[in-house]
């Protein structure tokens, strides 16, 4: 049998197939009665079979193309995932996401510990060499910090543009955490320790200066939100790492599959946090606000952070129960991609 005569034979069941996508509103098949979605089924299925054959025989006929093109926006109309929806959402944050947190704090204990690791060498590199002040801290910005501000009225004007660019930026770091967490987590443990250091060379700077107060007024506001966010992200980082370097009974990339959906739940929630951060950093930190009331913004945004992450989704354990660990549901992505694809160009009904 050609090509020819397998279209011949089959198209009658394609146009129909071909009526009832149509007939589907806003990609759904409600508008079908229970006999009609039983048809719309097995047509579906006898396509399928069709595209089968005509991917082994006629691989390089336009038939071919045509059929793939018709199951797959057949495709998602019958299995389709759910669709999301606001309570999931909310769902999510109010309880999976913390569980998850929880779930890892292993990893965010050592994450925040190379951080602080960091930030120790870098205050005693200064203690030690205090030569390295200079080198560290221009000294405009050290008469800045003993006059209460840093620049406040100058960046106050740009605070949107500031905005943007900080939130961009913080998005940045914890991508960098996360991505290199691939390079069985050295790299993630590096960038954590750095910025610890930066923190830590610059805060001691500061201490020897006389202006921790000022100081610690440009961290602190946005510093609670955003280092702890950047722990988050150095956590998932190194689950990815430490899935590469123990896969137990797993394969090495079935492990890595695992470590990396555990991951991606704490970036993907984490990350709204950042737009949090960077609002505060470029409207409250630059602001000619009152220390206290700064000080009183970190402290607040901290506390509402971890009593959420800690507390929240909270239930007893049975004797064999464990919380569950939130998973990213990624099932029937590539369906929904392939919904809306472009009508195929060729159609045996045309050639008929």
């Amino acid at each position: 049998m050609n090509a020819d005569e397998f279209v011949a034979r089959r198209q009658a069941a394609w146009q129909e197939l071909e009526q009832a996508i149509s007939r589907a509103r806003r990609g759904s098949l409600r508008a079908l009665s229970a006999e009609d979605l039983e048809r719309f089924g097995m047509l579906y299925r006898r396509a399928a079979g069709d595209l089968a054959i005509a991917a082994r025989d006629f691989a390089d006929q336009p038939v071919t193309e045509y059929l793939n093109g018709l199951c797959s926006r057949a495709h998602p109309l019958l299995y389709r995932g759910p669709s999301p929806k606001l309570s999931r959402v909310l769902g999510f944050y109010a309880v999976e996401l913390p569980r998850a947190v929880r779930a890892a704090r292993l990893y965010l204990g050592i994450s925040f510990g190379l951080f602080l690791l960091g930030a120790v060498a870098g205050w005693l590199a200064v203690i030690l060499r205090p030569d390295l002040v200079s080198s560290l801290v221009p000294a405009s910005v050290l008469d800045q910090l003993a006059q209460g501000h840093l620049g406040n009225n100058a960046l106050a004007q740009y605070s949107p543009i500031l905005a943007a660019f900080i939130i961009q930026n913080n998005v940045f770091v914890c991508l960098v955490c996360l991505a290199s967490g691939i390079g069985l987590g050295l790299p993630t443990a590096y960038v954590l320790a750095s910025n610890g250091w930066m923190l830590g060379t610059l805060g001691a700077a500061v201490h020897q200066g006389g202006y921790d107060v000022a100081f610690w007024a440009l961290i602190v506001p946005h510093g609670a939100i955003e280092l702890s966010v950047i722990f988050i992200a150095g956590a998932a980082g190194l689950i990815i790492g430490d899935s590469l370097l123990r896969p137990g009974l797993l394969r090495r990339m079935d492990s890595l599959t695992r470590g990396g959906q555990r991951a991606l739940v704490l970036a993907v929630g984490a990350a709204p946090l950042l737009v949090i951060a960077g609002l505060i950093e470029s409207f409250i930190t630059p602001s000619d606000a009152a220390v206290g009331f700064k000080l009183a913004v970190g402290a607040v945004t901290g506390t509402l952070l971890w009593s959420w992450l800690l507390l929240a989704g909270v239930r007893f354990r049975t004797r064999r129960g464990r919380e569950p660990v939130a998973s990213l549901d990624t099932a029937g992505v590539g369906a929904a991609a392939a919904e809306g694809g472009p009508e195929p160009g060729w159609s045996p009904f045309r050639a008929a």
